[in-house]
C-alpha cells in the first residue's frame, strides 16, 4: 500500500464516520451540547491529522466534480 492509498482510505473512512454521526434520517434523542462540541472537536483533530499526513507525504489529490 502506498502513502497515497493509505491517505485515500483514511479520508474515505473519515467521511463515512462524519456522515454517520450527522445522519439526519435517524430518529434519535438530541445530544447534550457539551458532548456535541467534543465530537466536533474530535472530528477537527482527525481532519487536521489527515491534512498533516497528506502534506508530510506530499500527496497530491484533486476534488471530485
Amino acid at each position: 500500500m502506498t502513502a497515497t492509498e493509505k491517505y485515500l482510505q483514511m479520508n474515505h473512512n473519515f467521511i463515512l464516520l462524519r456522515d454517520s454521526i450527522f445522519n439526519p434520517d435517524v430518529d434519535e434523542e438530541p445530544e447534550n451540547e457539551k458532548v456535541e462540541q467534543q465530537v466536533l472537536a474530535a472530528l477537527g483533530i482527525l481532519d487536521q491529522y489527515l491534512t498533516y499526513y497528506k502534506e508530510l507525504n506530499q500527496i497530491k489529490t484533486r476534488q471530485k466534480e
